[in-house]
Formats: C-alpha cells, structure tokens, sequence
C-alpha cells in the first residue's frame, strides 16, 4: 500500500508540473511581444474647411409646377372646327385662343433646344362638355433661321404634351352625343 500512495504523490506533482508548463506556453504566445522600433509621426488632423452651402437643385420639368387655372368665361360652342375651317368664326370662340395664351407654359425641354411650332390635338368631348381625350394630330416643327434645323423628337413631344394638357382643361357646351374637335396650338419663341 505504501508505495501504491507513493506512486500517487509521485504523480500529482508531475501532472501539476505539466500543467503548470503548458499553460505557461500556452500564455507567452498569447502576449504581444515589445519591439524597438521608432515611434510612428504624429501628423495633426486637418481641420475640414467649413462647407459651403449646396445651390438649391435646379428644377427642369415640361410643365410649370404651379400653373395658375383661368376659368373660362364662357363654354364654347360644339362645331369649332368646322366654323374655323369654313373661316366663319363666332364671337366666343376666341375664348378657346384666350384660355390656351393664358394656361400655356412654354415647355423648358422644348425653349432649351429652340423648338417651336404648330401642334394639331383632337379633342374627344363628352356628353357633358369636358374634354374625355386628346390625341395629336400633326406635329409641325418651325425653326428658327440661324438655329439648328433639326429639332429634337422629345422637345416636339413636350409641346404636344403642353398642347394636349391645356386643352384638355377646355369645357364645351353640354351635348346629347360625343363630339370631336381639331384645334391647333402654336407655340413660338419670338
């Protein structure tokens, strides 16, 4: 018995011992190790120069974003273009003319690129006397002599577009049957 208890005393010491010596390893690969090289400069931080404000962006759009609405002043009269065509216009409908001078803005895409012209929309009138669609007719470009001669598709497009939404505010007398109307719009830069 005696040395079965000698053998265990024997072996706590030894297995404390390797303990004691793995976990030494195991800690010195564990610290950082201290060199001897030159310190790293310091370089002061550079103090951001105040920043300047940002210009307010430029809005570019077809349409005016605040479009003042004129009431017309009198509903106008079915069979406008026939009365045009045949040059025998009544009195009021110069109101349809007045209503487009004062509702229309000049597109920016179309001013930037020097289009202007004549645009031919048809009006499909309801019943009650509101303008239910609009489709263009013709698209007649005119340019400005000493300008380019080729007007870009999109500025035509945008005075069709400006064409088709003014008059798509137009009111027509009340009718029992829908109507169709050709009226033309011309936009100019002079």
């Amino acid at each position: 018995m005696q040395s079965s208890a000698m053998k265990k005393w024997f072996y706590y010491p030894v297995i404390c011992l390797l303990t004691l010596l793995a976990t030494a390893e195991a800690k010195a690969q564990n610290f950082n190790t201290w060199t001897a090289d030159p310190p790293a400069p310091i370089t002061p931080r550079r103090k951001r120069p105040a920043s300047k404000p940002k210009p307010t962006p430029v809005v570019r759009d077809t349409v005016a974003i605040e479009v003042p609405k004129v009431e017309q002043s009198r509903l106008i009269k079915r069979g406008l273009t026939q009365r045009m065509k045949a040059h025998k216009p009544l009195e009021e409908d110069n109101t349809s003319v007045e209503f487009f001078a004062n509702n229309s803005r000049y597109p920016t895409a179309a001013a930037m690129a020097g289009a202007q012209g004549n645009v031919l929309i048809r009006l499909q009138i309801a019943p009650d006397g509101h303008v239910s669609r609009t489709s263009v007719v013709a698209v007649e470009p005119r340019p400005i002599p000493g300008y380019n001669t080729n007007m870009p598709p999109a500025a035509m497009d945008a005075l069709a577009n400006e064409a088709q939404r003014v008059f798509r505010m137009l009111k027509f007398e009340p009718a029992s049957s829908t109507s169709e109307e050709e009226l033309s719009a011309s936009f100019s830069l002079q």
